[in-house]
């Protein structure tokens, strides 16, 4: 089963009924109705790597644990192949969720500024009374955090899970205690549009969609599309069981529990632990190669070749995509790895609400 998997799944080799035989109006939810009539992202690598600005922050949060326990609470026990991902959300408990955490990120940023604006205008009653009550609401949503959240949240699922073990996409149901799981290559990436109301310019992204069912996991980034190409490679990478992962931050504690990774990475010797041990400013390095591979993209006009249904432009990585190691200076000893938070990243942590 696997195997037969691995061989229909990637590299275009999806089988035709999962392109041909989508479901429209037969489907439970109006939105997925609508993404399914939409164009195709094509099922094969674009840029031909998988790094984008947000493995910086994947970087970060290795070093300090919060990726750890991110997975911890995400993954729900799977296999250790498997890679749990919040997009938007797809039912109500995540929406709850994420609005809590959306507010309480508000009360935060108005706990400092309020007070500190009445002050600069003289008024210090009105301050007392801004840093009074969001106090109170800061408090209140903390304590909820700390006392009655821990025993809520391992009832609720509130990430899609890609797991490479199984070949399996695990999607939250609509009450988020049970997971709808079917087979990677029966989901397709439909192209999605989201409007900003601030900036004025659209965020741009896919919508992953079973071909039949009305399950889906949502990803919308900048303006820009390539992003969303570099995202949706991402999955699919992760998914191939036939090649390696990719060498990025997100992937480095998949590695060692990958048959196919951990065989590449001895052949090609690649230190063990890498991102955990290599120094920052390699990142700015693989942006800035990054940055000049997009250049080459032409957004715009690979965002109109996606909608017309033309061929997309596929770029040629440099090396350094798939072996940083041998680019990256200032390589820490596997026994100076050290994990943990700065007293900032303690207090800015310790400000907000966590899984």
């Amino acid at each position: 089963m696997l195997e037969q998997y691995a061989e229909t799944a990637f590299r275009g080799k999806q089988e035709t009924k999962f392109r041909n035989e989508i479901a429209t109006d037969e489907r439970d939810s109006m939105y997925c109705r609508y993404q399914s009539k939409q164009a195709f992202y094509p099922r094969d690598g674009v840029f031909g790597h998988c790094f984008d600005n947000s493995q910086n922050s994947c970087y970060k949060g290795n070093i300090t644990g919060a990726e750890k326990y991110a997975r911890s609470i995400l993954a729900k026990g799977k296999n250790e192949l498997a890679m749990p991902l919040a997009g938007n959300a797809t039912n109500i408990a995540g929406f709850v969720i994420f609005s809590w955490a959306i507010i309480h990120f508000c009360i935060v940023i108005f706990l400092f500024v309020m007070p500190l604006f009445s002050l600069a205008l003289g008024a210090v009653d009105v301050a007392l009374e801004f840093l009074a009550g969001l106090s109170l609401c800061w408090i209140v949503s903390k304590l909820i955090n700390w006392l009655i959240w821990p025993f809520l949240r391992f009832k609720y699922n509130l990430a899609v899970i890609f797991n490479r073990a199984t070949g399996m996409v695990e999607v939250p149901t609509k009450n988020a205690k049970d997971f709808d799981i079917f087979p990677f290559e029966e989901f397709n990436a439909h192209y999605r549009v989201q409007h900003n109301p601030k900036s004025g310019f659209p965020y741009r992204g896919f919508t992953l969609l079973h071909y039949q069912q009305s399950m889906r996991y949502d990803q919308t980034f900048s303006n820009q599309i390539a992003s969303a190409f570099i995202h949706w490679e991402l999955l699919q990478n992760f998914m191939n069981v036939t090649q390696p992962l990719a060498d990025i931050p997100q992937f480095e504690y998949y590695r060692e529990f990958d048959k196919t990774t951990a065989e590449f990475d001895k052949a090609n010797g690649r230190p063990k632990y890498f991102w955990y041990r290599v120094d920052k400013s390699f990142l700015n390095k693989m942006s800035k190669a990054d940055d000049e591979l997009r250049k080459e993209f032409n957004d715009e006009e690979q965002l109109d070749n996606l909608l017309m249904g033309k061929p997309i432009k596929k770029l040629t990585p440099p090396d350094i995509f798939k072996f940083p190691w041998k680019y990256a200076d200032n390589i820490k000893a596997e026994c100076d790895i050290k994990f943990g938070k700065t007293l900032w990243q303690k207090f800015t942590s310790f400000l907000m609400v966590d899984l």
